[in-house]
């Protein structure tokens, strides 16, 4: 029988996450066809694309609480991998439940781990401070015990090895997404809009700094300038974070609230946009950054680390303080009037790719690995 891989992303159900968990099963599919079986636990089949030697398990009720995940980890999925036993079980939540299986491996993507923030903004949303200690003390005591740690980036690479005191050859760099930006992608030209629309895809959490985008909309507003608008992708009462943020700010800000956009309906409003704001304050990739470039926008980002890794070979993009509201307002006015405020191409930041490859790549490597073992046991 040939051998059994299982890959466990059953709390993801939307947006980034859905389509990082996509593009690994597809890739693995590929290498793996006619050497190995896939077995995908993940939160709705619906969400995924019938693949070759993948099969699905639906774990509906996978973000139901904490205590949910913890049930799934450390007593379902160990009893789970006794009765299938596979030789490699590849995590793409951040952490390994403890199963019995030759390999183990760790896809990590949660940005809480490295963020700091002011004091004031974790108080705003102090549950994800929480969130980011808990993961700290489970990286602390699960991230050694995987044979392979992935990240998306050079730059989380070298703060996880630092950080853990890893094997480097342990911990590897498989980007989300590997974008060509040539002056073919660049948006058709059309003449300066009415109203100009800055699309913002985000999830209103705090570290997403959506409080520059507001504090610069209402500066913009008091100047008399109003013919702009910023397209947010949830609803204005998502949560009480937000709820409270839109307080502070006068009601008739241009801001449009569309709620969770579906893949093709933001796809409808990437063409809309006139361009991309992203101030976040962490992520591990950044995908609307990716997205927006590849449809060719002018983007306002955050000039942090994450951000230029991943736009390291785009040139329509203007960098900027994350958290200084003037230079935000500035900016965003530059573009309104026609002045796009892009950088001067800087060297480029993405580190050599010598820790570098895809899933397929990655998986070849394994395979080849797990048959020298057989040999040297025969």
């Amino acid at each position: 029988m040939q051998p059994l891989i299982v890959v466990s992303a059953e709390r993801f159900f939307r947006g980034g996450t859905v389509k990082a968990v996509r593009l690994c099963l597809q890739e693995l599919a590929i290498a793996a066809a006619g050497s190995c079986r896939i077995r995908a636990l993940v939160y709705r089949q619906d969400d995924y694309p019938a693949l070759p030697g993948v099969e699905y398990l639906s774990f509906p009720r996978a973000r139901t609480g904490w205590w949910r995940r913890l049930y799934y980890e450390y007593w379902l999925f160990p009893r789970l991998a006794r009765r299938w036993k596979p030789v490699l079980w590849l995590s793409l939540q951040d952490s390994t439940p403890p199963v019995c299986s030759r390999f183990r491996a760790v896809y990590f993507h949660h940005p809480l781990v490295f963020a700091r923030l002011p004091w004031r903004m974790w108080l705003k949303q102090p549950g994800l401070l929480m969130l980011k200690w808990l993961y700290q003390l489970v990286y602390l005591r699960n991230i050694r015990s995987n044979d392979w740690v992935f990240v998306q980036q050079h730059q989380l690479r070298e703060q996880l090895l630092r950080r853990y005191a890893l094997n480097p050859h342990r911990v590897w760099v498989i980007p989300l997404v590997k974008p060509l930006f040539t002056e073919t992608d660049k948006k058709e030209t059309h003449p300066q809009p009415a109203v100009f629309r800055f699309f913002f895809p985000a999830y209103p959490y705090v570290y997403k700094n959506h409080l520059v985008l507001l504090a610069a909309a209402s500066r913009l507003v008091q100047q008399g300038i109003r013919n702009f608008e910023i397209v947010c992708t949830y609803d204005e009462n998502q949560n009480a974070y937000i709820r409270k943020l839109r307080q502070g700010f006068p009601a008739d800000l241009p801001i449009r609230f569309t709620g969770y956009l579906q893949t093709h309906a933001l796809e409808v409003w990437y063409h809309r946009a006139d361009a991309l704001v992203f101030p976040s304050l962490c992520e591990t990739w950044g995908l609307p950054l990716s997205e927006a470039a590849a449809h060719g926008l002018p983007i306002l980002a955050a000039d942090l680390p994450y951000a230029r890794e991943t736009l390291s070979d785009y040139r329509k993009v203007c960098w900027l303080p994350p958290v200084d509201v003037e230079a935000w307002a500035k900016a965003m006015e530059n573009m309104i009037r026609g002045n796009f405020p892009f950088a001067e191409p800087t060297e480029n930041l993405k580190q050599p790719s010598a820790f570098e490859l895809s899933w397929a790549q990655w998986l070849q490597l394994w395979l080849h690995q797990l048959q020298s073992e057989v040999k040297h046991a025969e």
